[in-house]
């Protein structure tokens, strides 16, 4: 016995060591060794877990850092990067994470499918400890029950996939980007080409497991309504680790109806979209049609012109679709020649920019799906755009080098039903439209070059033109789409409402601080915008 646990102390020893010999070098911490030593320590298995902790000196820390970040804007030198990578397979290993990071000083990012639009799952200014969830994404469906358990670290491909592998006849409402982890995109309220019909993700959500400062585990009863409310849409990361969802899933016919067409300024587009804004928000909610928006040169000329895509999805047949448009959209010109009638987990695929004969399977592929290199903003309408406005929009976004998108869903439907405080995504009622915009720094090798700089000021002069025409007292954003040229201040409330109530408008802002001022009441889960404590 005594030999058993000498030789158990002395693997400990070299496995630390050889963890934590590459701090030295890479940070000024002198506690970095003895946050490895905790991590080690606190396991029953300190081989195992020897295997799931990556350090700089590891060959594989930087790809498993770079497989999942998915703007490559942030793939520069510059990025700092986590002191120390942690890929649990279970839960233990979570809990000795969040407490010897406490004890030793660390700050947790916590990444599921590496999507936050400003990079902060996965990176940081101050010496952190990044929480991959990449081995916990099993996905549990219940076709009698119309439930799934999906653990934080599945994509929305994979919960998809599974889905259909079950039935034809139950999906989930989410989003269209396969590589979209599940575990942050509930936490910032979710949408898809169902919300409205069924409302966001959040909405859809029955339970979670949650893990809180102390390391306990939760269930939606054991952590109560309030704080079961605030990781619906306020941004779950704030209050602790989200280590699984239980969602309801719901109904589909068998086969939808999906279409795309575009159609140019010389072609009627800003008529045609201005009569968009009316009917797309209060149109049958079987029926939804997003919209993007691209400046392009007319054929080999120097003269330019506006392309806006149409792209709907109906839930029903063709038979059915055509005569609602034809009553309520004559002038968008749908024929039966563009319509495809498909299964619902293929309308993803066709949502995407795939074709729906594309094997499924490529939804659970990561590697198969390009990522993103931009910088986006949104916004929403609470009116349609006058067409002096549009012309404005266009014109400005033919000033563009061809790096721009607009990127538009008509809300309405089920997401007026419910109340801006029935979960803290507050965009519901009198929403007509929300509008991402978006430039690309495709052809350049940072987002710091002068040409990127030039896209970036762009897009924030689009942003200056835009504000007559969409919603103020507070101009509403998007907080899965975060945007830190809003703010990042959270000294006090005045500081913070810049950008909170902008996400989550004043209400529910203030019931999210006293709710986080509860459960975790020396700020350990923070981060730029994070909900504060005050």
């Amino acid at each position: 016995m005594k030999k058993s646990q000498l030789s158990s102390s002395v693997l400990l020893m070299v496995l630390t060591f050889l963890l934590s010999v590459s701090w030295a070098t890479s940070l000024s911490s002198s506690s970095s060794g003895d946050l490895i030593s905790c991590l080690l320590s606190k396991s029953n298995n300190v081989t195992t877990v020897s295997q799931l902790i990556f350090t700089p000196v590891n060959a594989s820390f930087l790809p498993i850092w770079q497989v999942a970040v998915q703007n490559t804007r942030f793939l520069k030198p510059s990025t700092r990067r986590p002191s120390v990578i942690v890929t649990p397979m279970e839960e233990t290993l979570i809990q000795t994470c969040v407490y010897c990071a406490k004890k030793h000083g660390y700050e947790i990012r916590i990444r599921s499918g590496g999507h936050d639009y400003e990079g902060l799952s996965y990176t940081a200014d101050v010496p952190f400890v990044m929480l991959d969830f990449t081995n916990m994404r099993s996905i549990d469906v219940d076709v009698a029950k119309r439930t799934a358990w999906v653990q934080a670290g599945a994509t929305l491909g994979e919960l998809y996939y599974k889905i259909s592998r079950e039935t034809d006849t139950l999906y989930f409402p989410a989003g269209v980007c396969p590589t979209v982890g599940v575990g942050g995109y509930m936490g910032g309220g979710g949408y898809g080409n169902l919300l409205r019909k069924y409302g966001t993700a959040a909405d859809n959500v029955l339970d979670a497991r949650f893990m809180d400062v102390d390391g306990n585990i939760l269930d939606r009863k054991s952590m109560g309504e309030d704080l079961f409310w605030a990781i619906r849409g306020g941004g779950s990361s704030s209050f602790g680790i989200v280590l699984a969802w239980k969602l309801s899933l719901v109904p589909v016919p068998k086969k939808v109806t999906v279409f795309i067409l575009n159609k140019t300024l010389e072609q009627g587009a800003t008529e045609i979209f201005h009569k968009y804004q009316y009917v797309a928000p209060n149109i049958d909610r079987n029926l939804h049609i997003r919209t993007q928006v691209f400046a392009e040169y007319i054929g080999n000329t120097t003269k330019k012109t506006i392309r806006i895509m149409f792209e709907g999805i109906y839930q029903g047949t063709t038979d059915t679709l055509l005569p609602l448009l034809y009553r309520k959209f004559p002038e968008l010109g749908v024929t039966r020649e563009i319509c495809e009638e498909i299964r619902m987990v293929q309308s993803t695929l066709v949502f995407w920019g795939l074709p729906s004969s594309t094997p499924t399977e490529i939804l659970t592929n990561r590697s198969a799906i390009a990522k993103l290199n931009n910088k986006s903003k949104s916004d929403y309408t609470r009116a349609p755009i006058p067409i002096k406005g549009l012309k404005k929009i266009w014109r400005k976004l033919m000033q563009n080098d061809e790096s721009a998108l607009l990127m538009i869903n008509p809300f309405g439907g089920r997401m007026a039903d419910f109340s801006e405080t029935a979960i803290p995504y507050p965009h519901r009622a009198g929403v007509f439209l929300q509008i991402l915009k978006t430039v690309n720094f495709n052809g350049q090798p940072s987002d710091t070059t002068p040409t990127s700089l030039r896209r970036i000021a762009w897009l924030r002069s689009l942003d200056a033109l835009m504000t007559p025409y969409v919603s103020n007292n507070p101009r509403e954003a998007y907080s899965n789409y975060n945007d830190l040229d809003l703010g990042v201040g959270s000294a006090n409330y005045k500081e913070a409402s810049v950008w909170g109530e902008r996400y989550w408008k004043r209400d529910n802002f203030k019931k999210l601080i006293r709710i986080k001022a509860k459960v975790d009441p020396h700020n350990f889960f923070r981060r730029p915008q994070s909900i504060p404590v005050f």
